[in-house]
């Protein structure tokens, strides 16, 4: 009997000199970096958009109020107006900023599903910017006509297509909207739709329940 214990000592002993790694669990595993990274990203980018698109329909929604004073009797322009399209394109990039932030938080906490989250973002996010440009767009010639026909408003003659600051607000506006309209979700289709497709990439081996 003190043989047969002799000799599971020394299995015993074997398996844990120069062997601990074949012992160790799962879940101490070093997981990858990379998830923490973009899920803090997108977090602070759905915080934005969080942020400044309820105050941007906000301040939409009172925009006619406040600059009814400055238009000397002439009638509000059209395109400052918040109409029903205007208010569903804004739920929904308010949803999908809402929809990024859990995205963002499965990220950081590896969890598999933050790639479903991710590419459900970005598919949606890109029809929704060109949708919004498109809308955008139209709204802009809208003043644009407004200010052709009351040339002598102040308002209108601060729109005019000379006006430097005009030109400088819709350079920035072009590259916000490539920038991260198009960019960012264009990243996250590249990244979990191509990169990053299976779940041990984003546990580190332990794929969890999620």
């Amino acid at each position: 009997m003190d043989e047969n214990k002799e000799q599971m000592s020394d299995a015993v002993d074997g398996a844990t000199q120069d062997g601990v790694s074949q012992w160790e669990p799962a879940d101490l595993l070093e997981r990858p970096k990379w998830p923490k990274v973009i899920g803090v990203l997108s977090i602070l980018y759905a915080a934005f958009g969080l942020t400044c698109g309820s105050i941007g329909i906000a301040f939409a929604s009172f925009t006619p109020s406040l600059i009814e004073g400055q238009l000397d009797g002439d009638p509000v322009p059209d395109g400052m107006v918040m109409h029903s399209l205007d208010y569903l394109y804004a739920g929904v990039a308010i949803s999908l900023a809402a929809l990024l932030l859990v995205a963002g938080i499965t990220a950081v906490t590896h969890r598999p599903m933050t790639r479903m989250l991710h590419l459900v973002y970005a598919g949606c996010s890109i029809p929704l910017t060109v949708l919004s440009y498109l809308n955008q767009t139209a709204k802009q010639a809208s003043i644009q006509e407004w200010a052709e026909q009351y040339p002598n408003n102040p308002i209108a003659q601060s729109m005019s297509p000379g006006n430097m600051g005009a030109t400088i607000g819709q350079t920035i506006g072009l590259v916000l909207l490539v920038g991260l309209g198009f960019g960012i979700p264009m990243f996250y289709l590249i990244w979990f739709g191509l990169l990053k497709t299976k779940p041990e990439q984003i546990t580190g081996g332990d794929e969890g329940v999620y």
